[in-house]
């Protein structure tokens, strides 16, 4: 090791004589060391803390006026631990000696003190400092890498050229679900996929970097991960599980999927709804202008009958787009399951059996009970199409606290409280690519002819527009679970309010109506209506134009 110049050495001298302080100061600076002097003890404890290094090497003299001078180097040695000591003595005698080395001092000198034996003693005094100043710095070199290697989120296992797991951080041992001693008998071949070590990296090669890779847990469990290996000396295998990420990506991609397919049938639904008002709308006039030709009045109903099908669709359409109006009120949904239960177990056949647990003190939702029951009777088709043979159908309330981490887990799920309704089959379940594309519409499982596939994402669509969220559980053979959230009515809203009654009333009427329509047959459509009610009627194709 490579010992530092003498004046990056400090010494501080502590001796009551005064000659005996300039004689060794004297000494040392002729060699070129730096020098602090003090006369007690006390005055060497304020130079040592007023330092912002602590001296390299301290002689203290044992005769000091205030204190005794095995008690300054304790006390020494509380405010600077790597300080070396050397004692001045007067009595050469082996008890002095086996005092000072017992008293935790490095060396000692008898007085009077040879310039030689002086400078000698200081470079010992000088190497040994320097050595445990290395070796401090190491140690909190080690320290500081070994708190960032427990703390790292990163999984991090370190192996030898074999591959023989020498170390691994608390993050490793969690991923891998393994002690660390375990961890330490196992190879990488163990908790990688050997496909990850299919280039036969060793002490020789380069670092190595894979972007996806599948990682075994103890409990069986394969996860998604990246990992990477560096070398020479030892091979550091660095794992990022990205399971979550992934899940996440897909559930960002599905939303975005659904969102632009929503607008997409919104749009459509918009479009398809006026042609059906003309449609309806004339067919009506027709009926009532026709008189009693039954054949022709035969042909406007089933126009009318088609045209009322037709919109059903688009009203499911609306609802998968979120654009339906709902008439929100105060409801409780276990009256609604109640409600609705007699129709379902019609709606599901004798093969299969209806159960109910509803929560008995269910908190309430804002919501349109109509739609809720909507949700329930298209979640029950689809449980009857998935039990062909018969089985199990589970109805079940509860109130839920959606926590921050169920957020984490599910994007778009806020925190806080809701109402779950959960619907369990005892059919035969779903694969995952049948899960992934089970909310859009127009995409279903069944024969031709046997479903439109937009009864869940009618379901979806009422849910989500009534700020809600649905989740669904299934495997293959086992049945399915949707679970849907409706959150917690909020103060303010009157739990009483009952849905408006109308009592429909045709008006009529002298006044001026203006009428801004810009699709061509509703507008003279909705004028041919008005002036029929004895409204004088303006029209206009534009806002401007109005």
């Amino acid at each position: 090791m490579k010992s530092l110049l003498p004046e990056a050495l400090k010494v501080l001298v502590v001796d009551d004589d005064a000659q005996m302080l300039r004689t060794i100061t004297d000494i040392l600076r002729l060699r070129g060391y730096s020098t602090l002097i003090a006369a007690t003890g006390r005055e060497a404890l304020n130079i040592t803390r007023d330092m912002n290094e602590a001296p390299a090497v301290a002689l203290v003299d044992l005769q000091l006026p205030d204190m005794d001078g095995i008690e300054l180097i304790g006390r020494l040695r509380e405010i600077a631990e790597l300080t070396e000591v050397v004692i001045l003595t007067g009595n050469a005698s082996v008890d002095s000696a086996v005092r000072a080395l017992r008293e935790n001092s490095n060396d000692y000198l008898v007085k009077p003190v040879q310039p030689e034996q002086l400078v000698e003693t200081i470079e010992r005094a000088g190497e040994r400092w320097q050595r445990r100043r290395a070796e401090l710095g190491m140690r909190e070199t080690q320290d500081r890498l070994r708190l960032i290697f427990d703390h790292v989120s990163d999984s991090l296992f370190i192996a030898d050229d074999s591959g023989t797991i020498i170390d691994a951080n608390p993050a490793a041992c969690a991923l891998s679900g393994q002690s660390l001693e375990k961890l330490r008998s196992l190879n990488m071949s163990d908790v990688l996929p050997e496909h990850s070590l299919e280039d036969g990296l060793s002490l020789s090669t380069g670092p190595t970097r894979k972007e996806s890779d599948l990682f075994r847990r103890q409990d069986g469990k394969v996860l998604d991960v990246r990992s990477a290996a560096f070398a020479p000396r030892v091979l550091v295998y660095t794992v990022r599980d990205l399971t979550r990420q992934r899940e996440l990506e897909d559930q960002l991609g599905q939303a975005q999927k659904m969102e632009a397919v929503g607008q997409l049938a919104g749009g459509v639904a918009h479009d398809f709804n006026n042609l059906l008002t003309v449609i309806m709308s004339y067919s009506s006039l027709l009926l009532a202008d026709v008189g009693t030709d039954l054949a022709v009045r035969g042909d406007i109903q089933e126009i009318s009958n088609a045209a009322e099908r037709a919109a059903g669709l688009t009203r499911q359409l609306l609802a998968f787009s979120r654009k339906q109006v709902l008439q929100m009120r105060a409801v409780n949904v276990n009256g609604v399951v109640t409600d609705v239960e007699k129709m379902l177990r019609r709606l599901i056949g004798e093969d299969i059996s209806l159960t109910t647990h509803l929560h008995p003190d269910l908190a309430m939702v804002n919501a349109d009970p109509g739609q809720l029951e909507q949700v329930l009777i298209n979640l029950a088709v689809n449980a009857r199409d998935a039990m062909a043979g018969g089985g199990a159908l589970t109805i079940a309330t509860d109130n839920s606290e959606l926590s921050d981490e169920h957020g984490e887990r599910h994007l778009g799920a806020a925190p806080g409280r809701y109402v779950m309704v959960a619907v369990t089959d005892t059919g035969s379940g779903m694969t995952k690519e049948v899960k992934q594309r089970l909310f859009e519409p127009f995409y279903t499982t069944k024969g031709v002819g046997k479903g439109t596939g937009l009864g869940l994402a009618t379901v979806y669509g009422i849910v989500k527009q009534s700020g809600g969220d649905i989740y669904v559980y299934s495997e293959l053979g086992y049945g399915t679970t949707f679970k849907v959230y409706f959150p917690c009515m909020t103060k303010g809203i009157d739990p009483a309010m009952t849905t408006a009654e109308y009592r429909a009333v045709s008006p009529r009427g002298c006044e001026t109506v203006l009428l801004a329509e810009d699709d061509d047959a509703l507008r003279a459509l909705g004028a041919r209506v008005l002036v029929a009610l004895g409204y004088k009627v303006l029209v206009a194709r534009t806002g401007k134009e109005a």
